[in-house]
C-alpha cells in the first residue's frame, strides 16, 4: 500500500488522554544508503519515524508504507515492523521512541476536530483533561517547522546538563502538539465565526435572556453554523461559552473578596444564587465560598 492508496482511506488516529504527558525515551537520525533496509522487530515502545530526505519503505502488521520527504509514521508497540525492501536512494529520517502513561487505542475516523480534544475542563483542584489525537500516518504541511522542532529535540543529546536533558520531555511534547495541529487544522471561516461569537458573548453575557437565535440574527449567520463553528474551534457551544465567561467574571469578583455571593451571582448574570453555586461547583470542583477562602479572601 503506497501513499496514494492511504489518502483514499479513512485516517487512523492514535488516541490517549493527557495529562500525564507522554514519556520521551530517546531520539536520533537514521541514515540509509541505497540498498539498506530497516530490520524487522516487534518493539515495546512507540516509534515515530519522520523522513528528512529520500524515501523509506516500512511495513507494519502486513501494511506497507512508502514514506517520502516530510512524511511520518507512528509505529505501534507490539506490532511486527520492518523494511519490506531496501532504499533506492540515500535516505535520512528522524526517529523517536516514546510511551504513554495511560492506555491508548487506534480509531479509524473521517475527521477529528478540536471539539473532541478537551475532554474535561479544569477546576480549582483538578487539571484540564485532553484527548491527544495523533494521525498515525501523514505528511507535514509545515515541514520546515516540524524539522526545526525535531532538531530542537535532538540538541540535548550531546549535553551533560541535567536541566537541558529534562527539557527534552517538553521539546518532545511540543513536537507532538505540532503533529496534532497538523491533523486538526480548523478552517479559517470557522475561526472567524467563532471569534465573532466569542466577542459577542463577552459583550452580551449579562443580557437576559441570552438567546443564540438573537445573536445569530445580529451576526448574520445561521444558529446551527455558529454552534458548529464554536464546537470545532473551542469545543464549546455558544451557551457553554457564555457560562464559561460568566464564571470567569465571578471568579474575579470572588478573588477581590468584597462582594456577597448574591451580589456576585447577580452581577455575573445568574438570577438564582443556588443555581450559581451549583454550576460553579460543577465547573471548579469547589463552592464559591470555598473558592474565595482558597484564594486567600475572607
Amino acid at each position: 500500500m503506497d501513499k496514494t492508496d492511504l489518502e483514499e482511506k479513512k485516517m487512523t488516529y492514535l488516541l490517549t488522554e493527557v495529562p500525564p504527558m507522554p514519556t520521551f525515551i530517546k531520539a536520533g537520525i537514521g541514515k540509509f544508503q541505497p540498498g539498506k533496509q530497516h530490520f524487522y522487530r516487534t518493539f515495546h515502545l512507540f516509534d515515530f519515524i519522520f523522513v528528512k530526505e529520500g524515501t523509506l519503505y516500512i511495513e507494519e502488521k502486513g501494511i506497507q508504507y512508502t514514506l517520502h520527504r516530510g512524511d511520518y509514521l507512528i509505529l505501534v508497540p507490539g506490532r511486527l515492523h520492518g523494511g519490506p525492501k531496501p532504499c533506492q536512494v540515500k535516505t535520512e529520517f528522524y526517529w523517536a521512541h516514546f510511551s504513554f502513561p495511560h492506555d491508548f487505542h487506534l480509531s479509524d475516523r473521517q475527521e477529528v476536530d478540536w471539539s473532541t480534544i478537551l475532554k474535561k475542563r479544569n477546576t480549582f483542584l483538578t487539571p484540564d483533561v485532553f484527548q491527544l489525537a495523533l494521525q498515525q500516518q501523514g505528511s507535514f504541511r509545515r515541514r520546515d517547522q516540524a524539522m526545526a522542532l525535531f532538531e530542537t529535540l535532538l540538541q540535548p543529546n550531546a549535553s551533560n546538563d541535567p536541566a537541558e536533558r529534562m527539557r527534552q520531555q517538553l521539546y518532545f511534547f511540543d513536537f507532538l502538539i505540532h503533529v496534532q495541529q497538523e491533523s486538526l487544522q480548523v478552517p479559517s471561516s470557522a475561526q472567524q465565526v467563532a471569534h465573532k461569537t466569542m466577542k459577542y458573548v463577552q459583550e452580551h453575557a449579562l443580557d437576559e435572556p441570552f438567546l443564540v437565535k438573537n445573536m445569530a440574527a445580529e451576526l448574520l449567520y445561521h444558529p446551527d453554523y455558529i454552534t458548529r463553528s464554536m464546537k470545532r474551534v473551542t469545543g464549546m457551544t455558544p451557551n457553554q461559552y457564555m457560562t464559561h465567561h460568566r464564571l470567569t467574571l465571578a471568579k474575579e469578583m470572588l478573588q477581590q473578596g468584597e462582594y456577597h455571593l448574591q451580589a456576585v451571582a447577580q452581577e455575573c448574570g445568574f438570577t438564582d444564587v443556588s443555581y450559581f453555586s451549583r454550576v460553579f461547583k460543577q465547573r471548579e470542583g469547589v463552592t464559591p465560598g470555598e473558592y474565595r477562602r482558597l484564594s486567600g479572601k475572607k
